[in-house]
């Protein structure tokens, strides 16, 4: 996942916010997501917001008693959105040919970028022209020219003036929907490339200028948006680099103090690793939160139906071999054990609960076959199921008695685990089934 060092750090937090008793790991909580978001390379004013506006939304939900849990992680959620763009933005492709002039940094990734961004239009039906204006790096466009020939788009520029390769051009731009031009990388404190991007601003006429920045900045995030978006008015970003060990924060949070909206993130290296930009959806990602829909949109796929009384019984711990049947079989149409329990956030991640998940994963199919040879008074009374009847059950399903003990056994150690988790994790899931417990 993109941001995966932050990500995982927010999710343990927010685990551990979910899995606690009362209200008195929130504050704990709250400094771990600080020192995260710090250590991701948060701007610190925009931190110091954050938090203030988390604790003070806490605050006036307190009312007289104690705020859910579910509630403070909603808060959470809520506030981080606002800091990474609040709402989705796309480039409005409102006119033809519509020129988009990608600048960024020396390093940024902004070549392998303007393909996958000329990859992505050329899937949604446009005709694409990419325009090479980077004369500055070496084999700049003998690169862009390879990238051209992966995705099947024409491309035209080179040579040693970038804006002769655009007057050059113009010509064809009338046969293109899309011309996307790609800059040499400077700095923004480069005075001989600031000249030179001015000059390609002056001559192209963009539709619309795209900052491309890699999310591993940093703190130097903040400078280099600033100077861009000041010199040339910038209208989208692009994050680079959001993969592997990427911080992102400073990237993200020089977005939202520019005012420019992040738009696409490249989450890897090849062409296809390229994705428009959810706040939402982004957010849900780095919290471990986008569990419970995911699962929801799945069941709503496969068309599950939740059994209430069974789903209730599962809840309290009470439940017995014929409900275990009714979730295994609702299980395999969405995923395995381990996949649900990894987009539950109440679950508790101890090594026991993984050992369980994976023994279920591995014997799940088994698991049903053997349920399928017991009888209705055996699935409903499993304490009832002595050696003969294991005997009875192994030979009826083809396993074996080792077999059909471990799912007895697991069956127990399932009861211990609901018994463990927060249950109002599975109640808000129910509830979007229409099922109140």
């Amino acid at each position: 996942m993109a941001f995966e060092n932050l990500s995982n750090r927010l999710k343990e937090s927010i685990k551990k916010l979910l899995n606690s008793t009362g209200n008195e790991k929130v504050e704990e909580v709250l400094q771990e997501i600080q020192t995260a978001l710090t250590e991701g390379d948060v701007d610190k004013n925009t931190l110091n917001n954050l938090m203030s506006n988390i604790r003070d939304d806490i605050k006036n939900n307190k009312g007289k008693g104690l705020v859910a849990k579910e509630k403070i992680a909603d808060i959470i959620y809520n506030n981080l959105v606002k800091i990474v763009g609040n709402d989705e933005t796309k480039i409005n492709i409102d006119s033809v040919p519509f020129k988009i002039l990608l600048v960024g940094l020396f390093g940024s990734g902004k070549t392998t970028t303007a393909a996958k961004l000329a990859n992505y239009y050329r899937k949604r039906g446009y005709r694409v022209l990419l325009l090479g204006l980077d004369t500055f790096r070496p084999a700049a466009y003998q690169q862009l020219e390879q990238l051209s020939k992966q995705i099947n788009v024409k491309i035209m520029g080179g040579g040693s003036d970038p804006i002769k390769a655009i007057k050059s051009a113009m010509g064809s731009f009338k046969n293109f929907d899309i011309i996307i031009a790609d800059s040499a990388g400077r700095d923004i404190l480069d005075k001989e490339l600031i000249k030179e991007i001015k000059g390609i601003r002056d001559t192209l006429k963009p539709n619309n200028v795209t900052l491309v920045i890699p999310a591993d900045l940093g703190q130097n995030a903040s400078v280099q948006v600033k100077g861009f978006h000041e010199l040339l008015d910038i209208n989208n970003i692009i994050l680079t680099k959001t993969d592997g060990t990427a911080n992102g924060g400073g990237a993200l949070t020089a977005a939202y103090i520019s005012g420019a909206k992040v738009t696409f993130i490249g989450t890897g290296e090849k062409i296809n690793d390229f994705e428009e930009f959810n706040p939402k959806k982004f957010v849900s990602k780095l919290l471990g939160l986008e569990g419970l829909e995911s699962l929801l949109e799945k069941a709503q796929e496969e068309n599950i139906t939740v059994n209430e009384e069974s789903a209730k019984r599962v809840i309290k711990g009470e439940f017995n071999l014929l409900d275990v049947y009714e979730q295994y079989s609702s299980a395999i149409k969405i995923g395995s054990p381990k996949k649900i329990a990894e987009l539950m956030p109440g679950v508790p991640s101890s090594g026991k609960t993984k050992e369980l998940l994976d023994r279920q994963e591995e014997n799940i199919g088994k698991f049903i076959h053997i349920m399928d040879s017991m009888t209705k008074n055996e699935l409903e009374e499993p304490k009832t199921i002595d050696s003969s009847r294991i005997n009875r059950i192994a030979k009826g399903s083809g396993t074996s008695d080792e077999l059909v003990r471990e799912l007895l056994e697991q069956y127990k150690k399932m009861k211990t685990v609901m018994k463990m988790s927060n249950n109002r994790q599975f109640s808000g899931l129910l509830r979007r089934f229409g099922i109140k417990i």
